[in-house]
């Protein structure tokens, strides 16, 4: 047996008739009972599971380090991992794989990123990469944000850099990443205050290291 409180639009709770009540995350809700339920198994609907689980998969490698403590100060009436998963969902190709590396979303945030900001090889330091960014207006007041990087190879490995000596104010750094030379790796370079409660959209480059 349901109950309804205060209301049709009140809190909703068990089934009434073909309507189930519930209540996720504040929000009450009905939803209809289905007399059926048909899986066509589609070669579209097969692809957006594939594509659905990628997502998750990945949503679940980051979710401690990335997805947890950045993307919850963006979800609203929804979990950090859940919005992580919506959004990066067209990154992902018909088998689950990653598809396209640059329109994977990995920080989400309130700040902006500095102007020009660039990411290449570093042709001198063994790999290495410069970025160079113009610090505009924001350096006086956002000149202690940390640049902080998410690494990956591409097949599998994924690696956040979060202690580096270089600020919004510098205008520029040179870092040296944890692959070998000749390796393809994609930068995911973003901004974060120093209380680690702001942070910015990041930006990728893949890069082939020296």
């Amino acid at each position: 047996m349901g109950k309804i409180a205060q209301g049709a639009f009140g809190g909703v709770s068990g089934k009434v008739g073909n309507l189930v009540g519930s209540s996720w995350m504040g929000i009450d809700y009905f939803r209809i009972l289905a007399d059926h339920y048909h899986d066509a198994h589609t070669e579209t609907q097969v692809n957006q599971r594939n594509r659905f689980s990628g997502a998750v998969g990945l949503c679940s490698l980051l979710r401690e380090e990335v997805i947890n403590p950045i993307w919850k100060h963006k979800a609203v009436k929804m979990t950090p991992s859940n919005l992580f998963t919506q959004v990066n969902m067209q990154a992902f190709a018909e088998d689950g794989t990653v598809g396209d590396y640059s329109l994977l979303k990995l920080t989400v945030g309130t700040l902006p990123l500095p102007l020009q900001f660039k990411t290449t090889v570093n042709p001198d330091t063994p790999k290495s990469i410069d970025l160079n960014w113009d610090p505009g207006k924001m350096a006086t007041k956002r000149g202690d944000d940390r640049l902080m990087f998410i690494l990956t190879d591409g097949k599998g490995d994924w690696c956040m850099m979060t202690t580096l000596e270089a600020f919004r104010k510098d205008g520029e750094a040179t870092v040296m990443l944890p692959y070998e030379p000749g390796m393809t790796v994609h930068v995911y370079a973003f901004f974060a205050s120093p209380k680690l409660d702001r942070f910015t959209e990041s930006s990728h480059t893949e890069v082939v290291l020296q």
